[in-house]
């Protein structure tokens, strides 16, 4: 009821909180007695025309506050980069509040701005802008060294905030420093000196992160490059990206293993492409500077390449695309470096990568479940990958900007990790792929048949020049077409001859013909065979009709089919 409540129990905190809901017309004798009593503790309050009144403490109270008739204004930081590129940095504090911004502290509220860097918001953090006003009595904590001010700020039934402030100066930091709440929780511990003598050392040992926004340029323009030729901006068919270089797995384990790089650098849709550009954005930059960015690059690439190689692994047939195995890949990295570096390593720096990690790994995991194209095998693959050779390849924060001797070695170090990876996972892919059945077997049996079949014609050529030449006799070149010709078309035969596929299958009549086709070749290079060893010219004619009326069936199969 109005007129009930005892504010005298009130601190100031509590009066100017309950100010800002009370409403002078619902409640008027409530809001007398607590206008009167902030403007007794040396408030000033605004009344308003609608909704609550405001309050602000006098030039007496603020003296008495913070030493200062006026409240403390003055720009700040919320990290050490800057540059055209600061906005990839992720957040150094708990409160999604990156780049530069300003600052005021009246005794009551510490109150600052910056740039918005939440998980959508960060992406476009120059358009909003976030405000936090933090109650004195709540803030704890407190440390000061040089121009930086770290504090903890308590909420109620709330895990305790905290953030790193940077001054234009060491006085300025020092003034705010001096006004601030002394008071100290059971589990502080001095962390600020550590914790900027790392940050100092790391941003000067890289103060750029070249290789993160190249990644995220090109990668961005890949995307628009296959979406101008889909026509489409919404989400792609998984067999779009096969001609583009999709990590397709009858076409990788048959010898395309370029494929597992290309596909790191496609995406299914504009959603794919960002959650994949914002995680890289929020782990990049750190990691790089934590390995360099000539050895992030090869751990990108390489933590990929592993990723790729256990999605082919763990289902032959899945044509794979995407980023995000190597960005956990690049993750397990940084699990990597607070492993070798134990208590040294400051926790302030990666606890507010935390709840982009979780929402990144969640929707990797979700994403791996529910989606063609997007596997949990690469995920773990690329995470396991990242985090062995990011044991080998971590380094010291020196703050030297050079890239060292003991830079290279660490790179050289991962070689044979390296090579292990990719020899025993290609030799376990192809082995995997024997296991191939109905349409991924006859895609990855026509690929190989496409390749094949171009090699077996050089060779004829080849041959032929050389009896052309007199530079074999008829028994060498027999020879040489059986090893070079007939090899390839007795397994394309049989190769052919072992596939089944469903009856509503469209590839039944391709299957059907190419193996008709296959037999009539098979058959008439044996024929031509047999003739140059006998030197039969007519049974050579003959032979060589037989091809020519292959080709003409093939041509007409071809244009029925276009």
């Amino acid at each position: 009821m109005d007129g009930e409540i005892d504010f005298t129990t009130f601190d100031d905190s509590e009066l100017l909180e309950r100010l800002g809901r009370i409403d002078p017309q619902r409640a008027p004798v409530n809001y007398a007695r607590l206008k009167g009593l902030l403007i007794e503790r040396g408030f000033v309050v605004r009344d308003a025309l609608m909704g609550p009144a405001s309050a602000a403490p006098s030039p007496d109270k603020l003296q008495t506050l913070i030493g200062s008739p006026s409240p403390i204004r003055c720009r700040i930081a919320f990290g050490q980069t800057t540059g055209l590129f600061s906005w990839l940095e992720p957040a150094h504090n708990d409160f999604e509040v990156g780049g530069s911004g300003m600052l005021q502290a009246d005794g009551i509220n510490l109150q600052f701005s910056g740039r918005h860097t939440g998980a959508v918001r960060g992406l476009f953090g120059p358009l909003f802008q976030k405000q936090i006003s933090l109650s004195w009595p709540r803030i704890v904590d407190v440390e000061s060294e040089g121009n930086e001010i770290h504090l903890a700020y308590l909420v109620p039934e709330a895990a305790k905030s905290a953030i790193t402030l940077w001054f234009p100066n060491q006085p300025a930091a020092e003034r705010l420093a001096s006004v601030l709440p002394k008071k100290r929780t059971p589990e502080f511990r001095p962390q600020l000196r550590a914790t900027v003598q790392f940050e100092r050392g790391l941003v000067a040992q890289s103060p750029r992160t070249p290789v993160t926004i190249g990644l995220i340029a090109v990668n961005a323009l890949i995307f628009l490059a296959t979406a101008a030729a889909a026509a489409v901006f919404g989400r792609f068919n998984s067999a779009f990206y096969i001609p583009w270089g999709s990590n397709y797995g009858p076409y990788t384990s048959d010898g395309d293993w370029w494929r597992l790089f290309a596909g790191l650098f496609l995406h299914l849709g504009v959603l794919h492409l960002v959650f994949n550009m914002w995680a890289l954005a929020s782990f990049g930059p750190l990691v790089e500077r934590l390995y360099g960015s000539v050895n992030y690059l090869a751990l990108y690439l390489l933590a990929g390449m592993g990723a790729s190689l256990a999605s082919i692994i763990w289902q032959p047939s899945v044509n794979s695309l995407g980023a995000s195995g190597a960005i956990l890949g690049v993750l397990g990295a940084l699990l990597a470096a607070q492993l070798r570096a134990g208590d040294t390593f400051p926790q302030n720096i990666v606890r507010p990568l935390r709840n982009s990690t979780l929402i990144f790994t969640a929707y990797c995991l979700i994403n791996g479940f529910t989606s063609t194209g997007v596997d949990n095998a690469a995920h773990l693959g690329g995470l396991a990958t990242g985090f062995f050779l990011g044991l080998v390849m971590v380094r010291p924060i020196t703050g030297s900007r050079t890239y060292t001797r003991s830079d290279l070695r660490r790179l050289m170090q991962t070689l044979p990790l390296a090579a292990l990876i990719a020899i025993g996972g290609v030799w376990i892919a192809k082995r995997m792929a024997e296991s191939l059945t109905g349409q991924p077997q006859f895609a990855r049996t026509m690929h190989w048949f496409r390749r094949g079949e171009e090699r077996s014609i050089d060779k004829l050529h080849a041959a032929q020049a050389k009896i052309d030449d007199d530079h074999w006799n008829s028994a060498e070149f027999a020879a040489a077409l059986d090893r070079d010709v007939l090899s390839f078309w007795r397994e394309a035969v049989d190769r052919l001859a072992a596939i089944r596929l469903a009856p509503n299958s469209d590839s039944i009549s391709k299957l059907e013909f190419m193996q008709k086709i296959s037999a009539s070749r098979l058959h008439a290079y044996e024929r031509f065979k047999a003739a140059a060893i006998t030197e039969n010219a007519e049974e050579m004619r003959a032979s060589d009709a037989e091809l020519k009326q292959g080709d003409k069936l093939l041509s007409e199969w071809q244009t029925a089919h276009q």
